[in-house]
């Protein structure tokens, strides 16, 4: 096959994996959050991630999460 024409198997693959996108992405290592935890709590109205995490009954601990937390909560909000 030509490079720029995918195979039927690749574009379901690639398909697929974008639908699961979000689904296991780990956002906090510390307390095992996915990005659709996250995503969630936006779509309920929580505007930063302290406020998302409370919602699913955890906090912050080492904290590094919190930035990635913080796009993905204003891209949430940016697309509802």
């Amino acid at each position: 096959p030509r490079p720029d024409r995918a195979s039927p198997q690749t574009r379901y693959c690639e398909l697929v994996a974008g639908q699961l996108q979000g689904w296991f992405m780990i956002v906090c290592n510390c307390n095992a959050i996915r990005e659709r935890e996250v995503r969630e709590a936006a779509r309920l109205g929580h505007c930063d991630p302290l406020s998302a995490y409370r919602s699913l009954g955890k906090r912050p601990r080492c904290g590094q999460c919190i930035p990635f937390a913080r796009d993905l909560i204003a891209a949430q909000r940016a697309i509802a």
